[in-house]
This record gives C-alpha cells, structure tokens and sequence, in this order.
C-alpha cells in the first residue's frame, strides 16, 4: 500500500474551492463525493472512489492523510501536474494574496471587506499563521478607521468562543486594540464601548483578558459598566469583583461591601463553574473585607490541579500586595510545593508563573527569612511579563533587589 502524506487544512480548503469552480461541486456529504467520483472518470480519466473522497474531506471519520497516489491525481484533475505542484501554487497564492490584499487596503486603493471576511470566517486557528494574518487585518481597520470591517469581525460566529485556546489567539490577533485604548485612543474607546452590552468576543477578550485595573477610573471602568451579564457565564461574578476593587480604592466600603454580599452568593451558587483567578479575587476580597481567612483554605483545598493552585494564589496575594495588606496572614504560599520542571506552561501561565514568584519573594521577605526570598526570586524570569502588569512587575522588583 502507497504510504499516507498529511494534508492541512489549507490545502482541503483549496481543493474544495477549485473542484467548486472546476466541476461545480459542493463537497457536502457522500452523494456530492459521488458526483465528483463520477465527473472525474467522464471528464478527466481519473478515478478515484467516492469512499476516498469522503474521508479525504471529513464526510466520513478518517486520518488527515492520504495516498500520494489519490492527492497526485486529484491535484491534475484541477490542472497542477502533482500535489508538489498544486501545495506550492496554492500556498503562495494564499501567502502574496492576502500580502497585496492588505497593501492596496492600506493605500486605499480598494476597500475589500467582503473578502478579506470570507478569509477570517475561514480561520481555523490551527495555526499561528491565522492568528497573526487575523491580527494583521486587524491593525488594518485601525490605521485606515475601517470600524465597519472590525464590528463584523466580532459579530462572526465561526470561531468557538469556549475553547481556551481560541480565546487566547483571539488575544494576540486584538493587542492593537488594547494598546491603542491605553494610548487614549478615544474613537477605539467609544468602538469597543459600542460592542460591550451585547458582544460575546468583545467581553471575553477585552474586557476579561486585558483587565487593566490602572483604568478602572478610565475607559475599562467605562466597559465595565456597560457590559451584560448573560453573555458570558461568569461576567456578573467578574464585573462585581471588578467594580468592588474600584469602590476599594475610593474608599466606598459600603458600596464595595454590597458587591462582596453579591460575590459570595454566586459563589455559593456557582462555585464549582467559577474560574480560580475570580476565586483568588473572591477570597482576598473576603480576606480583606470580612478578615474571613477560612474561605481561602477552603477554595485552595477544593481546587484540583497544579495551575488552578497557581492562578488562585497569584490574584489572592497580588490583590493584598496591592492595597499594602500583610500578605503573611495566611500561610498558603508555604503549603503549596509543585516541581515547575515538570510541568509544562504555556506563555500566558509562565507570566503568572513569574508573578507567583514575586509574591512569593515578597512573602518571605515580610517573614524576614532572606534566604528564601533571594531563592524564589532567583526563578524570576524577565521575559515573561504581562503587559497589563508591567508597571506593578517593575515596582516589586525594586523593591525586592
């Protein structure tokens, strides 16, 4: 038997969208791969069993792989003389037509909005590729203030908003917005502030990614405002949580006391759905509110793996940090022990890593136990630094060196 080679997805697009044009044929399901089996013996002397064709394109279960035998002869049914050929032809066009594509945007030589979204519904994320052509469309509606271009964007349905790693691909393709919202880019500002009653995309990421509690006074306070709480699951116990931290630092305690009473009863509701950075918020605000230390052992005692321990205790010590509170009042930073060497991280959780670390630097430097200090905060790391926290990252290094 001929041995499999992989094909991607790209590739699968490109092939359903020649044989579409070639042979006018949706592959749709297994009466579709009949008709293209049948056409490709009448018209091109090629045959290839419609059952090939139905895993080749997902109608059935099958491998991402195929024979080169079957990709060769599909490839010169549509004109290439091989699948070497038809990759590098598909691929390049691909590559230099989504590149001229943005220049002449950009030169405002066309306005291709219906195109350029057909390209993003498209978007599988399956690579990085996506993530940064999405980005790069992006940054384009921002130079040219094609705002129109960009709601349409986040009214799309396609990409799967309760996948995590959707999530955080949609992060990186949106940091432009984020920085140009913390460079006072009002128009950006009054955009995002449009989508945040009723978009999904926009309250996931902007608001629940990006939180930028330096602005809670300033536009994100402003989002905060704005923003529904039926969307997303947990936006009522974020948005109070968020609020409560504002009323905190204006002093308002009996505002931010009736945000803690609201807390504690999603909390007592949901708990077992809520995420360990809002249980890390929840009970330092308890802590710190309430002197209720007991929540806090009780949250870390129920959480289950290494990341959820380390996410719950990064928000729980940085928020005390935050509003100089003795962050030894309760002793969990010495009851967690995890070998991180083991352990791998993504990006996002090495940033928190490295907070972890600062804490816990902090932590024994309260203690007054030197030693201990200078070891955690040799595990430090200066190259993974969230940008949201950059300034907060800069002032505990100082003072810990």
């Amino acid at each position: 038997m001929p041995a499999s080679i992989p094909i991607s997805a790209n590739e699968k697009k490109w092939f359903l969208k020649l044989i579409h044009e070639v042979y006018e044929i949706h592959i749709v399901d297994a009466y579709s791969c009949q008709r293209l089996s049948d056409e490709l013996v009448s018209r091109a002397r090629i045959s290839i069993s419609y059952n090939t064709l139905r895993r080749l394109f997902g109608i059935i279960k099958g491998s991402q792989q195929a024979s080169r035998f079957t990709l060769d002869s599909l490839s010169k049914s549509l004109g290439y003389s091989d699948f070497d050929n038809f990759q590098v032809a598909v691929n390049q066009f691909e590559v230099d037509y989504f590149n001229q594509l943005l220049i002449l945007n950009r030169l405002k030589k066309r306005k291709d909005d219906e195109i350029i979204l057909r390209i993003v519904h498209d978007f599988q994320f399956a690579s990085w590729d996506e993530v940064y052509q999405l980005k790069s469309i992006v940054d384009l509606c921002l130079e040219v203030e094609n705002y129109s271009l960009l709601a349409n964007i986040f009214q799309l349905e396609s990409f799967n908003l309760r996948s995590d790693e959707v999530i955080w691909k949609l992060y990186v393709s949106f940091q432009s917005i984020f920085i140009q919202c913390k460079l006072g880019n009002l128009q950006v500002i009054d955009f995002i502030a449009q989508l945040m009653p009723t978009n999904e995309m926009a309250q996931r990421t902007l608001l629940q990614l990006y939180v930028d509690e330096d602005e809670l006074d300033g536009y994100y306070g402003q989002w905060l405002a704005l923003v529904s709480i039926d969307l997303v699951e947990d936006m009522e116990m974020f948005r109070n949580l968020m609020l409560m931290h504002q009323a905190v630092q204006h002093q308002q305690f009996p505002v931010a006391m009736k945000y803690l009473d609201r807390c504690n009863q999603i909390y007592s509701e949901l708990n077992k759905y809520l995420h360990p950075i809002l249980l890390g918020r929840l009970a330092a605000w308890n802590l710190m509110l309430m002197n209720d230390q007991m929540l806090s052992f009780s949250i870390f005692k129920d959480l289950s793996n290494v990341k959820d321990h380390l996410f719950f205790l990064v928000f729980f010590y940085r928020l005390q940090v935050i509003f100089d509170r003795d962050i030894t009042v309760v002793d969990l930073m010495e009851k967690f022990k995890f070998d991180d060497l083991s352990i791998s991280f993504s990006f996002y959780e090495k940033e928190n890593l490295n907070v972890y670390y600062l804490l816990k630097a902090r932590y024994f430097l309260q203690k007054k136990r030197l030693a201990e200090k200078a070891k955690a905060l040799s595990k430090f790391n200066p190259l993974y630094k969230y940008s949201c926290l950059n300034d907060w990252v800069d002032q505990q290094l100082l003072i810990l060196n």
